[in-house]
C-alpha cells in the first residue's frame, strides 16, 4: 500500500517548491541541466518539506539534508 498516490505526492511536493523562492529556482535549474534529478529532487521535497540545507550526494544519486 502506497502512502501517497502519484498525483498526491506531487501535488504536494510542486506546492513546497513553489511557496519558496530558493527552492523553486533550484527546481526550475534542475528541469533545465537535468529532468531525472529534478524529478528526485521533487521526490524529496514531498517526502521532507520542512528540509533546510539541501544537497546532492552524487555517490548515492541521491538528496539529503
Amino acid at each position: 500500500m502506497k502512502l501517497f498516490s502519484k498525483k498526491n505526492w506531487k501535488t504536494k511536493g510542486l506546492e513546497v517548491i513553489n511557496s519558496h523562492f530558493g527552492k523553486k529556482r533550484t527546481y526550475e535549474t534542475f528541469l533545465r541541466i537535468d529532468p531525472s534529478v529534478a524529478e528526485k529532487y521533487l521526490r524529496f521535497i514531498s517526502r521532507n518539506s520542512n528540509a533546510t540545507y539541501i544537497q546532492w550526494d552524487r555517490s548515492i544519486q541521491n538528496f539529503r539534508y
